[in-house]
């Protein structure tokens, strides 16, 4: 029994990590309809750029400094490179994000190199009982930080006005600009948004993992949680992500590292073939 409250926590704590990449990919996919391979880069620079802000100066200091940098990312990303192929073919941003990825891995390598970088371990570390196992306080922080960025959400979309200014774009970029809502602005802070969610989670997920530039590849390891759930539901992104850390690290115990790192993958081509809209994803009825 410990072993799998074991793997159950271990489960959770990976798979907040691929809820929040995931759930930067469905902020962006539902106002905007291009799938942002670049989240789990901006993972990494999070946790790079983090690092700096660490070493140089206090806690304090460095989360409003990597949160105003990150929203600086976000921001320029979308103005400079996505803005552009509005009215475009969908492809056309798809593949943007793609060379964004491609260009933020040039530039950590150019900056960091491929060494792997300790992190330090900024907040007092304890175990908690928790299922008659300690959980070390990282984890614990991580997942609660996870579950109030999912809550923050949740109030942000269902009770301000640019919430459901989104969420009215996200149905209609017709209808919203009817409306008097800028559907350029939109976009912009759905950038801003999930630069700065992948920013806030580098502070927790860099203790566990360090500073390198390969921490990218966990935006790839997130995709199947992304359409398991729904590529325009943050529950399923929630749901998806958690599921996928479950499942791997479960496989990952019993079948192997080998099997475990493809097992999602597997789950996500079964539930493809079950429900190619995922768990919550809304299909559209095209009429002809």
């Amino acid at each position: 029994m410990e072993a799998i409250a074991q793997y159950g926590i271990s489960g959770i704590f990976q798979g907040s990590i691929y809820a929040l990449i995931a759930v930067g990919i469905v902020i962006v996919f539902k106002a905007t309809k291009v799938f942002n391979f670049a989240q789990g880069h901006l993972l990494m620079m999070g946790v790079l750029l983090s690092l700096i802000f660490i070493n140089r100066f206090n806690i304090w200091i460095a989360i409003p400094l990597a949160i105003a940098c990150a929203a600086g990312i976000g921001y320029v990303m979308e103005r400079v490179a996505l803005r552009p192929l509005i009215g475009q073919p969908v492809v056309s941003g798809l593949l943007m994000t793609l060379a964004l990825a491609y260009m933020l891995d040039g530039v950590a390598t150019i900056f960091w190199g491929t060494k792997i970088v300790p992190y330090p371990q900024w907040y007092p570390e304890r175990a908690f009982p928790i299922a008659g196992i300690e959980v070390s306080s990282g984890i614990v922080w991580s997942i609660l930080v996870a579950a109030g960025i999912f809550i923050a959400l949740a109030l942000f979309y269902r009770r301000s006005l640019m919430g459901k200014a989104m969420r009215a774009t996200a149905d209609s970029h017709q209808v919203s600009q009817s409306l008097g809502i800028k559907v350029t602005r939109i976009s912009s802070m759905c950038w801003l948004m999930a630069a700065v969610i992948a920013f806030i989670m580098a502070f927790f997920f860099g203790v566990h993992v360090g500073a390198f530039r390969y921490l990218s590849e966990w935006g790839f390891r997130a995709i199947p949680a992304v359409l398991i759930g729904g590529l325009d539901s943050i529950l399923g992104a929630l749901v998806g992500g958690l599921l996928v850390g479950v499942l791997e690290v479960i496989a990952t115990a019993y079948l192997g590292a080998y099997i475990g790192s493809m097992f999602p993958f597997i789950v996500l081509l079964i539930a493809i073939i079950a429900k190619p809209h995922g768990l919550f994803g809304q299909a559209e009825i095209v009429r002809v």
